[in-house]
């Protein structure tokens, strides 16, 4: 047994070595060629290798499968020779022999699944890198879908996990910029928490849980009492594939009603629920008409925390309304800027990139010429080092790349911000508790700033008195400060007004002067609220 992970490990590797040399290679030898010549010698390097990844996927298995199957999704920007080949990992996974399916469910349930089943299809209805699904009957009659665990999937699974840590040492643990040491070790906690079924089945449940209201969202019940930890037994629920909407293929289902359905109901389980599907290819998820969703698989998920939601919900509706400085505020509360960052240059990449691909259809981001992306390369390239990107949200960048993927599919000029807007705008906001959260939030900082600023000034005067002080700003840089320091001296003139109409209304009633005492307490009243809109506003 020793021999064969042995053999899987050096196997694998030799594949990944053998691909990222063969680019090397094609990057000096093309060097040479004009545009015509490159272009047609790469493109059948990309179906050379394309072709040699998912052969010797479907003949590994394993994690071979879930990178192929995750490469399909990237129809985005991935070449179409990729696409051509990899999706065909999604749902066409050859399956194990049943011999070795049937003694793994004597073992998981104690019995054979003709004692177990009124009625057990030999023949999987799917296949994928963990296990393969057959259809079956309860004795209450009951059709139902078994997840079954592939015999030894465990230490398969480890000597590639292996193998990728080799292969990310190759590299230098980098590849450009990118730390691949922490997208190895991310992904490899996740694929191992997919080999638990119970776990599954407990996410299937919450999943229920979280959906119980919306009709539009299908989730399986789970039959715990056929579920061990390598079978996972759920209901039985019809569908087709949901990239096979449309006319050509179920005239019954509006592609663009599936995708608004889909982007609403990814958004809702990240910034409502705090907890999503995080393996949405085409195989995980079917369609039925109305449309309705529905989804098959729940080993890959993950749970937000509720800071990190809001955070969330901020930078969405940040994105939705274009405000650069929001996106930019939340990202660094998040910890994609590091400590120490230059912020205005991050800011100003940020906003140029933000202006430009804010509304690119997917179309138009694969049409992108590879001087195009240098370009853009080389105005990033400068802020790279300020950015990162925190452990818990590779799984959710990797997600909402694949949900980009179908999108493509289902409709290849749609974006999908845009789509989304309408009603994401409405929940992106969040409980009328937050939103009182962070409008005293905001003035706290502001009111702290304020209480600070006499000292600041202070500070400011003394030096340029002694003619200690030396500073260099841009001119509207110059005329935001300017702009900031009336605010607040506004803002100082109206608190002290509303400190002093408060006194005199006292004083008032000390006097027992009704009148003058309301009109003093009205003025205050007043004054204070002025202080507080312009206070927002600054």
């Amino acid at each position: 047994m020793k021999i064969r992970y042995c053999t899987r490990f050096l196997k694998g590797l030799v594949i990944a070595l053998r691909i990222v040399l063969s680019y090397k290679l094609a990057s000096a030898i093309t060097a040479f060629m004009s545009p015509e010549r490159s272009s047609a010698f790469l493109g059948r390097l990309h179906r050379r290798n394309a072709v040699l990844l998912r052969e010797k996927a479907l003949e590994m298995k394993g994690l071979m499968i879930k990178v192929g199957q995750f490469l399909s999704s990237r129809i985005d920007f991935l070449p179409d020779e990729y696409i051509a080949e990899l999706s065909q990992l999604q749902d066409r996974v050859p399956p194990h022999d049943y011999a070795e399916i049937r003694q793994q469910l004597v073992r998981s349930l104690g019995a054979p699944p003709e004692t177990v089943f009124l009625q057990f299809d030999e023949t999987p209805l799917a296949a994928a890198s963990l296990g393969q699904v057959h259809r079956a009957v309860l004795k209450s009659g009951e059709p139902v879908a078994v997840k079954v665990q592939y015999p030894a999937i465990g230490p398969i699974i480890e000597t590639d996990i292996r193998m990728l840590r080799s292969l990310v040492a190759l590299l230098g643990g980098r590849y450009g910029r990118i730390d691949l040491k922490v997208l190895h070790d991310e992904f490899s906690r996740i694929v191992r928490s997919e080999l638990d079924y119970l776990q599954e089945g407990r996410n299937a449940e919450r999943f229920g849980d979280n959906f119980k209201d919306d009709d539009r969202v299908v989730i399986p019940e789970v039959k715990w009492e056929h579920t061990t930890s390598q079978v996972l037994t759920l209901e039985f629920v019809e569908g087709v594939k949901i990239t096979d909407c449309g006319a050509a293929r179920e005239p019954g289902l509006d592609c663009k009603e599936v995708v608004n359905l889909l982007a609403e109901t990814y958004a809702t389980m990240i910034f409502v629920h705090g907890f999503f599907h995080g393996d949405p290819h085409p195989g995980n998820i079917f369609v039925r008409e109305g449309p309705k969703l529905v989804f098959v698989d729940f080993g890959m998920v993950q749970a937000i925390p509720g800071e990190t939601r809001r955070l969330l919900r901020r930078f969405a509706l940040a994105v939705v309304e274009r405000d650069v400085a929001g996106i930019l505020d939340t990202m660094e509360r998040m910890g994609f800027i590091i400590a120490g960052a230059d912020y205005s240059a991050v800011r100003e990449v940020a906003r140029s990139l933000f202006e430009r691909y804010r509304d690119i259809s997917p179309t138009a981001l694969k049409a992108l010429t590879v001087d195009d992306i240098g370009a853009e390369i080389e105005r990033i390239i400068g802020v790279v080092d300020y950015l990162q990107i925190p452990n818990n949200f590779i799984l959710l960048g990797r997600t909402i790349s694949m949900l980009n993927g179908i999108a493509f599919q289902l409709n290849p000029d749609i974006n999908i911000i845009e789509i989304g807007t309408p009603y994401i705008r409405q929940f992106l906001r969040g409980t009328r508790r937050e939103e009182v959260g962070h409008l005293l939030a905001g003035l706290r900082d502001r009111l702290i700033d304020l209480w600070k600023l006499p000292g600041l000034l202070g500070d400011f005067l003394s030096k340029a008195n002694r003619g200690e002080l030396l500073f260099r700003l841009p001119r509207g840089e110059m005329h935001h400060l300017t702009g900031q320091l009336k605010t607040m001296t506004s803002v100082m003139m109206l608190v002290v007004l509303t400190v002093t109409t408060a006194t005199s209304s006292l004083l008032f009633i000390i006097l027992d002067n009704r009148p003058l005492t309301l009109l003093a307490a009205g003025t205050s009243i007043f004054l204070g609220l002025l202080a507080v809109i312009k206070l927002m506003r600054g």
